[in-house]
């Protein structure tokens, strides 16, 4: 039989139990009240069997939060009609971003995807239970993938995972045994056998013996080349030869890059002589296959040699000319005085046969039959 005593200390003894729990679940989950949580999201172009809601969320293999959705993108944004990616919403526990860098979670987060950080879902082991990670991959060969719509929270791009790629890489091998069974392979073979039999053929056969000393020659020939450039290349005079060279270039170089107007106008001028000369050069074609112009060169041996022996007999033409010149000069120079006399009776001849010539021209008569009449007085009969 219980006493009223008792029943209060049962009751007592329940409200502090009930306290007491109160205080251990408090202290057990009061850091996860007043925690601060970020929202991330990424796209998945693959199937993400094994991944489900409280999944962990790895940054390289470090926890820092859990997969809190999964769904398709065309269900969450009214701007992805079309697409058939996989939405997956993360709650991030910690402030990943914030540890990165003095921007807020949102600008640093995509600073971060433009260095390379992806999400792609990992596998457990071999349970096929699967967790995202996130971590830096070469951003040219996994770019993120087109959306037409602003993600609502901060947005990580996913990267193809292993297994897909592993699943790329078998279809692959698969599709491409699939071309070489239908590629007529016994035809493949017979048209190899075909080819070793012509080359068994050509080897037994005596020009490949030929062929084989001509090789030989050849590299012969290759090996006394290669020890008389070694030779070459071992003189001391060689290690200043490449490096003057070098300068040598250097100061061409210069030459043409501040000549390069000049250069320029001097292509020209090169590419207009070189039309002009191939025009002359047709028309000269032209004249040499004219026949009248092959007649004209066959007629002219002949013709240079009459043109030879005129000049041999101007020569002698000039000769006599000047010796008979140079008697004129001595006959001359011995015979002035009498030239100059013959000279002034030449003058005095003239003189009287200008005033002849006008008397006859006065009185033509009188010059032919005697003196002219006497002049009668004016008025007289």
């Amino acid at each position: 039989m219980i006493r009223g005593g008792d029943y209060f200390k049962l009751g007592l003894f329940l409200i502090g139990g009930i306290i007491l729990l109160l205080v251990v679940l408090f202290a057990l989950g009061a850091g996860k009240f007043f925690q601060r949580t970020y929202q991330m999201e990424t796209y998945v172009n693959e199937s993400v069997n094994g991944l489900e809601v409280g999944s962990a969320v790895k940054f390289r293999g470090v926890r820092v939060g859990s997969v809190s959705e999964i769904g398709f993108v065309a269900g969450k944004y009214s701007g992805a009609d079309g697409y058939r990616y996989v939405y997956v919403q993360c709650t991030l526990d910690k402030d990943l971003f914030g540890t990165m860098g003095p921007k807020n979670a949102k600008d640093q987060a995509a600073e971060e995807v433009a260095r390379g950080l992806r999400a792609r879902t990992i596998s457990q082991g071999l349970t096929g239970q699967l967790f995202l990670g996130l971590d830096y991959v070469d951003p040219d060969r996994n770019p993120p993938l087109p959306i037409d719509w602003t993600p609502a929270s901060i947005y990580i791009p996913a990267a193809p995972s292993t297994l897909s790629k592993v699943e790329q890489a078998v279809l692959g091998i698969s599709n491409t045994l699939t071309g070489l069974e239908q590629a007529e392979l016994p035809e493949a073979v017979k048209s190899f056998r075909r080819f070793a039999d012509s080359a068994s053929t050509f080897l037994e056969s005596p020009d490949s013996k030929e062929m084989g000393h001509k090789f030989t020659a050849a590299l012969e020939q290759t090996r006394i080349l290669l020890a008389r450039l070694n030779v070459i290349l071992a003189d001391p005079a060689a290690e200043t030869v490449i490096p003057e060279t070098a300068r040598t270039m250097t100061g061409m170089r210069k030459v043409v890059e501040g000549a390069g107007p000049d250069a320029v106008q001097l292509v020209r001028d090169a590419k207009e002589l070189a039309a002009s000369l191939k025009v002359s050069a047709k028309a000269l074609e032209k004249f040499l296959a004219d026949p009248e112009t092959s007649r004209q060169l066959a007629e002219m041996p002949g013709t240079l040699k009459q043109a030879r022996e005129t000049v041999s007999e101007l020569r002698s033409a000039a000769r006599r000319l000047n010796s008979v010149m140079g008697r004129v000069e001595q006959l001359t120079a011995a015979q002035q005085a009498n030239v100059e006399g013959i000279l002034d009776s030449a003058r005095g001849l003239v003189d009287n046969l200008r005033e002849l010539t006008g008397e006859a021209k006065r009185y033509p008569a009188g010059v032919l039959f005697g003196p002219p009449p006497d002049k009668s007085p004016l008025g007289g009969q």
